[in-house]
């Protein structure tokens, strides 16, 4: 599995309170075969102003919905759709670190980055809040069982307007009906 890849749960999932009718978008595969997704699809009750006040440096709108993003840890992250990607291949940080862009134009912005870089790029942003994180070969293994249907993601799937229909649309586009 490739970044840009989503992952649809299949009804089948449907007993596991984790993952159940969720979409995670593979965003990363490190060399050491570590893989990391976001949950696209659950929409928080809390909003961006009260989940990271940094975040309102790159999500424009304050009163938007936070989503959970994954099981692992409570650091936030933003995935952003630029209009230009050019000079950010790294994030903007202190530690040189290469950023994932699962989309050619859609990429993993760390709040605590400095916004210069940024700035007149962002078409559009989701604070996410936690990681969906697999060892190597848990993925494959999971695939193997089916508990993953995949397809490829674009640019409206991971920003949809209504995300609680986007289980839904996908189940029927990853199972090829």
């Amino acid at each position: 599995m490739t970044p840009g890849t989503l992952l649809v749960a299949p009804p089948s999932q449907d007993a596991d309170p984790v993952f159940a009718q969720t979409v995670v978008l593979l965003v990363d595969q490190e060399p050491n075969g570590i893989t990391t997704g976001i949950a696209i699809n659950r929409p928080l009750d809390q909003k961006v102003v009260d989940s990271s006040a940094l975040a309102l440096l790159f999500v424009p709108e304050p009163d938007a919905r936070a989503f959970w993003g994954g099981p692992m840890g409570s650091d936030p992250a933003i995935l952003a759709q630029f209009r230009s990607v050019d000079d950010l291949e790294w994030f903007h940080l202190p530690v040189r670190q290469r950023r994932p862009f699962p989309l050619p134009d859609v990429g993993v912005v760390a709040v605590a980055e400095h916004p210069g870089p940024f700035e007149d790029r962002i078409l559009r942003a989701r604070l996410f809040i936690g990681l969906c994180v697999w060892g190597r070969g848990q993925l494959e293994s999971e695939l193997e069982r089916e508990n993953w249907l995949p397809t490829r993601a674009t640019p409206d799937d991971i920003f949809a307007p209504r995300p609680e229909l986007l289980w839904r649309d996908l189940l029927a586009r990853a199972s090829g009906r």
